[in-house]
Formats: C-alpha cells, sequence, structure tokens
C-alpha cells in the first residue's frame, strides 16, 4: 500500500491561495468543495492571460479529482478594476477537461468524446469549447465550438 503526504504539503502558492477562493466561495458547488478537502486539488498549472481585457491576468483555475476523473472544474477568476479576486466564470460538470488560453485573447476547455471501444486513456475525438469575454454583457460566451479527432 502506497501512502502519500496529504495534498496540502505539496501545494504551490497560487494553489493554496486559489483553493482558499474556492473553498469560500460561495459560487463553488458542494461536491467540488467535497473534491478540495478528499484528495482533489487545484491543478498546478495555472493559467494567467488578460481574458476580460482590463489590463490585469486574469487566473484559469481547474480542480483535479486526484483520480481517474481528472479535471473536472474549472474557474475563471478576475480583480476587474479591482483588487478582489472573483470567479467570473465557472463550469463544475466536467470529465477529463483540459484548458488553454489560445491568442485573442480566449480560453478554451475540451473534453474527451468516448466511441465504443476506446480506452479510458484514448477517446476517439476531443469536443473544444472556445469563450470569450463579452465587455458589453460582463461575461463569458461560447464563441465557437469543434469537435478535434484525437
Amino acid at each position: 500500500m502506497v501512502v502519500s503526504a496529504p495534498a496540502s504539503a505539496k501545494l504551490t502558492p497560487a494553489q493554496k491561495l486559489f483553493t482558499q477562493k474556492l473553498l469560500a466561495s460561495s459560487q463553488v458547488s458542494s461536491a467540488v468543495k467535497l473534491t478540495l478537502k478528499k484528495g482533489g486539488s487545484v491543478s498546478s498549472d495555472v493559467l494567467f492571460a488578460d481574458l476580460t481585457g482590463e489590463g490585469k491576468a486574469d487566473a484559469v483555475v481547474t480542480v483535479d479529482s486526484g483520480g481517474a476523473a481528472g479535471i473536472v472544474a474549472l474557474y475563471v477568476f478576475s480583480a476587474g478594476t479591482g483588487k478582489n479576486l472573483q470567479v467570473v466564470y465557472r463550469n463544475q460538470r466536467l470529465y477529463r477537461a483540459a484548458a488553454r488560453v489560445n491568442p485573442g485573447p480566449a480560453l478554451v476547455y475540451s473534453l474527451p468524446q468516448y466511441k465504443d471501444g476506446d480506452e479510458l486513456c484514448c477517446p476517439s475525438s476531443y469536443r473544444e469549447t472556445e469563450l470569450k469575454w463579452s465587455s458589453r454583457l460582463k461575461r463569458f460566451g461560447v464563441a465557437r465550438r469543434r469537435t478535434v479527432t484525437a
């Protein structure tokens, strides 16, 4: 039997900060909070880019289940024109997701699309969703969806 140190012992400063923010936020589901308390963690690869066009870097934060489900939630934190980081986007129903920032800038997340016979490691394709910030609506919206062959 392999016993590992508690996840909190290995967290980077960014992981610690965003774990605290997520656990304290009323916008985070109880399922995600439970995941963070029971072996999941904020992913170590927090992405930073000015996605909201306010001249400050926003943070793209993903939550890893700590198990086969991989990335199960995605959040964008922004300070807007102030100093307090707030959740400006959340998707809390993901499975084995991945996220990246494309030029523009735009946030893109992908989800595996499995067909009969696919192994967990190797889906047939991925469904990508590109999100862009609307300064008029003050929120992210879907700019494009596409399926990419693996």
